[in-house]
């Protein structure tokens, strides 16, 4: 099971005990999300929105490493237009998927559920709304950098969350 399911189990978990034969009580998966938290906010944060679905406290991290980021790269952004673009980026991220040909990546054939050999016009083939042109041009490389984050967080907080139970698992 992955961590992001057997996270979303624990939180939405009525029974909290602790079980000394079970290394993978929903305690303990909790617990060590939590203290991966400290060293990778951002990515607990994702976890959680893909637990929960609530996107608040992500935008608010996103929106603060935007700010920050835009800064570094000289690209005049306010706090405003950075919980904008923050929002933009996670909405992209979680429902990108091209609307004419639902995510298949194949043109549609009129009047059937079946689709053609052709690639979708729209998206070219990958089944996702090209990034780009989401997002005006002056703060496009500020988005695109956002996006890496998400990738690189959500990987390295799966990773830290499992480190945080290897000691206590049978390996």
């Amino acid at each position: 099971m992955k961590v992001i399911e057997r996270y979303s189990a624990a939180v939405n978990s009525d029974n909290l005990s602790s079980d000394p034969r079970s290394t993978w009580a929903d305690s303990d998966v909790l617990g060590a999300a939590g203290l991966a938290a400290k060293h990778l906010p951002l990515g607990l944060a994702l976890t959680r929105l893909l637990a929960d679905g609530k996107p608040q406290e992500t935008i608010a991290i996103l929106s603060v490493m935007a700010f920050k980021r835009a800064r570094t790269l000289k690209i005049k952004v306010s706090q405003v237009q950075a919980t904008d673009l923050a929002t933009a980026v996670l909405s992209w991220y979680r429902h990108g998927v091209c609307q004419p040909c639902g995510g298949a990546g194949f043109k549609r054939i009129p009047g059937t559920p079946a689709l053609s050999e052709e690639n979708c016009d729209h998206c070219q083939g990958t089944g996702r709304l090209p990034f780009d042109k989401q997002f005006p041009h002056e703060t496009r490389e500020l988005a695109r950098w956002l996006s890496g984050e998400i990738d690189r967080e959500q990987v390295a907080a799966g990773r830290a969350t499992m480190a945080m139970l290897a000691p206590m698992l049978d390996l």
